[in-house]
């Protein structure tokens, strides 16, 4: 009988450990991840996030992108902002944020760094739970914002 209630005693204290250390509804931070932005053609504005943990900065892509400066407007162009990315306690929410980040024209197979125009006060969220990103910055006397769903 004794030994019965020391298999039954440890048995509910590793239960009540093993329920402890976490909840079924937490998920693992996914440390890489390519995100993109919901749109209908090719030639749309649109993002993708490509998010990876293990490196110092993760990468924004925006393509088919026109900027307005005063009352002139770029020609569309597709650019890479590279930016440090940290992710919250739930693992749902990452954040890009950065300033003085020089961005890369993507033309042909080599991106080409644009080192005259960098990019300031960036903040960019990508909620991976409610599937939705929202991305501000300033670039070249302009700035950018954009928010949107995910796919």
């Amino acid at each position: 009988m004794k030994r019965l209630f020391s298999i039954l005693f440890v048995a509910t204290m590793l239960g009540m450990v093993f329920t402890s250390c976490g909840d079924e509804k937490d998920e693992p931070v996914v440390p890489t991840q390519k995100l993109e932005s919901v749109y209908t053609a090719e030639t749309d504005t649109h993002f993708t996030f490509d998010i990876d943990l293990n490196k110092d900065s993760s990468s924004i892509y925006l393509y088919n992108v026109v900027f307005t400066i005063g009352e002139a407007q770029s020609p569309a162009m597709n650019i890479r902002i590279d930016a440090p990315v940290t992710v919250d306690k739930s693992g749902k929410l990452y954040t890009y944020a950065g300033t003085n980040i020089i961005p890369y024209l993507l033309r042909g197979a080599t991106p080409v760094p644009m080192p005259s125009m960098p990019v300031t006060n960036l903040m960019c969220n990508v909620d991976t739970k409610r599937k939705y990103y929202e991305m501000y910055f300033e670039c070249h006397g302009g700035s950018f914002a954009a928010n949107g769903d995910l796919k």
